[in-house]
């Protein structure tokens, strides 16, 4: 039994991470899900949100338990995860790593989200639940507390 699958998180412009994962979690459309090694065949939409995934660690000592891991995630604006007992493949039309986010400009941008979710009258607010919900997945993969 394998103990590592390989994770592909891609973007039409790029790829934004190739290699093993020993565990893939990712905001499925109807709730989060975990894909590890020799999962069942599946393929999911994507929600807005952050795609998670232990990876080995090289530059790290192995520990008495075993190899080291390294977590690895990428907001993502929604998409499709194929996954298959050897690989997972993300395909989203954005991936933003932690090295990307420029923490202030996001809190910025969460606040006017907010505030123009809380002045929408009509019954359509899909696009400004978005907005929200973007920037709050950019924030939580910088690893910074949402106010």
């Amino acid at each position: 039994m394998a103990t590592t699958t390989h994770l592909s998180i891609v973007t039409p412009s790029s790829t934004k991470f190739d290699g093993p994962a020993e565990i893939v979690v990712a905001p499925g459309a109807a709730g989060d899900l975990a894909a590890l090694p020799n999962h069942a065949p599946m393929l999911t939409t994507l929600r807005i949100g952050v795609v998670n995934a232990g990876v080995y660690d090289s530059a790290s000592a192995e520990t008495a338990s075993g190899p080291a891991t390294a977590r690895v995630a990428f907001a993502v604006d929604g998409g499709f995860m194929e996954v298959l007992p050897d690989r997972v493949i993300v395909l989203t039309d954005t991936a933003v790593s932690k090295d990307e986010v420029d923490v202030e400009a996001t809190r910025a941008e969460l606040q006017r989200a907010e505030e123009a979710l809380a002045q929408k009258t009509a019954a359509d607010d899909s696009h400004e639940r978005r907005a929200v919900a973007w920037a709050r997945a950019k924030l939580e993969v910088a690893g910074r507390a949402i106010d």
